[in-house]
């Protein structure tokens, strides 16, 4: 893919993931995508890598956000750099949010790093700092 049509294609991406509509997000997503999680992201999960569309837009699109964050008050994702070079694209953001568990307030960093193929984002990659999601969420760091 040629840098421009990457771009696009995040573009696209990511105006679905903001407003949530999953349908559009399904059609950016190579069907047997992987999404790599931080190692330390897993909740006390075995999971650090998702496969397939349909349930990364699971997660995505719906699941994580209810499970970690209060629905209820303002989510705020911001797109802060996009950097794409032929296939890959990586992308700076920050997201603000309360924390379900906690009430406590949430503003990390995050970046990404996707590789597309055929018109499509076939790996995700995932950095953030796990530390400070867990100490705001609550979760057990021992």
């Amino acid at each position: 893919m040629q840098s421009a049509e990457t771009r696009a294609l995040m573009e696209r991406y990511y105006a679905a993931l903001t407003t949530a509509d999953r349908d559009t997000m399904l059609e950016c997503l190579d069907p047997e995508v992987t999404w790599v999680l931080p190692e330390t992201a897993a909740q006390g999960n075995a999971v650090d890598t998702m496969t397939g569309a349909k349930e990364v837009v699971a997660a995505l699109g719906g699941r994580v956000v209810r499970q970690t964050f209060d629905i209820s008050q303002p989510i705020n994702l911001e797109v802060r750099r996009m950097i794409v070079e032929g296939s890959t694209a990586v992308v700076q953001q920050r997201l603000t949010a309360t924390a379900k568990a906690t009430g406590r307030d949430y503003d990390n960093q995050y970046c990404w790093v996707y590789d597309c193929r055929d018109g499509l984002i076939a790996h995700m990659e995932e950095y953030t700092d796990t530390l400070y999601a867990a100490q705001r969420m609550g979760w057990d760091t021992a």
